[in-house]
């Protein structure tokens, strides 16, 4: 309960803190290939990339009266991450799935119920582990749900190697999906889907109705981004294109700019710390079974794989105490022990003996 009402003041602070912005898109050209793009905007930039292997054993770090819940990791996947191994912001796997996340301060999850609860940042490690197209994420509610505990506010857009997307939201304890023909954009910000969807129709509209500095911050971008996705004639090169609406919609504290070559499984990304583009080829990267974890910081050049380092519990406790320490209003309100046991749990975490 400590720890509950320590974060629901964190969550609290960040509501207001008007640079914690973030902005997603999905963009396919005339051949069928399809990107991701993703500006994460937040006051600290350092963080890991992480490689997470298959098969590997993890049980849900989650506390009573959650029920205990273990699987064995059926995919590899790279994942970007500020709260430690195992609680990433996003990422992508072997696979071609893409789970990003953004705040949301409308999100409200399910109460308790006889599903499985996780933590809101490991249920995207769940489904980069455990799923391959975007219906078996969505299929999955009827298993795990993202725990009322929960500590931040945020919803997702999620998207496969076939081209197929859909974000996904917790608006008052449901799990709302938008994809098909309820998805016309595939893009979100930080405002619901649905929001920004009549925001740009107010706006086109030229009507006189008057909207808060956050969300037209938020639906703003939402609907530049939809522009230049309808101006993308498919010819130009996607990785590049993705770039550049990136650039577009950045804010003073875009920390990463990240765009997924889903069509030919590439990571490409930059940050405030290193403009120098780096790429990761997951193709390259052998995702078999390792009692081993390796990272990488992501204001480091990506030489060759032998630039990975691996994990222990020092650097991963040293980047979570970095990001809360660096941020005026978490270094006071988070209690070492729940540090500790984040920094810790990567530990448990093993070869299956299946």
């Amino acid at each position: 309960m400590k720890f509950k009402v320590i974060f629901t003041t964190i969550i609290f602070l960040l509501i207001n803190y008007s640079g914690y912005a973030c902005t997603t898109f999905v963009l396919k050209d005339k051949h069928g290939n399809v990107s991701f793009g993703k500006n994460f905007d937040f006051p600290i930039g350092q963080g890991h990339i992480h490689i997470n292997y298959k098969n590997m054993k993890k049980s849900a770090f989650i506390r009573p009266p959650e029920k205990a819940f273990s699987w064995v990791s059926k995919y590899g996947s790279i994942t970007f991450n500020q709260a430690g191994k195992e609680f990433p912001y996003g990422g992508i796997n072997e696979k071609g799935l893409v789970i990003e996340q953004m705040w949301l301060q409308e999100a409200k999850y399910p109460s308790a119920d006889n599903r499985y609860g996780l933590s809101e940042l490991q249920w995207i490690q769940y489904h980069l582990d455990n799923s391959a197209t975007v219906n078996e994420v969505i299929v999955s509610d009827s298993l795990i749900r993202i725990s009322y505990m929960a500590t931040s506010y945020i919803h997702f857009l999620v998207s496969d190697s076939s081209g197929n997307s859909a974000t996904i939201e917790y608006i008052d304890g449901k799990m709302i999906v938008h994809q098909g023909s309820d998805l016309p954009y595939s893009v979100l910000s930080n405002c619901i889907y649905q929001n920004s969807l009549s925001y740009k129709s107010s706006v086109e509209r030229n009507d006189s109705i008057q909207y808060n500095d956050w969300t037209k911050n938020s639906s703003g971008r939402f609907v530049k981004v939809t522009e230049f996705i309808d101006n993308y004639n498919g010819t130009s090169n996607l990785v590049d294109y993705s770039f550049n609406i990136l650039e577009n919609v950045s804010q003073p504290n875009t920390q990463w700019t990240i765009v997924y070559d889903i069509s030919n499984l590439k990571i490409h990304y930059k940050s405030l710390l290193n403009s120098t583009i780096q790429i990761i080829d997951l193709k390259e990267i052998d995702f078999a079974c390792k009692n081993q974890q390796l990272y990488i910081p992501i204001a480091d050049n990506l030489v060759n794989y032998d630039s990975f380092k691996e994990l222990t519990f020092e650097s991963n406790l040293e980047i979570i105490e970095f990001v809360i320490n660096g941020v005026e209003f978490l270094k006071n309100n988070v209690p070492k022990e729940f540090r500790l046991a984040s920094a810790k749990y990567f530990e448990s975490v093993k070869c299956s003996e299946q």
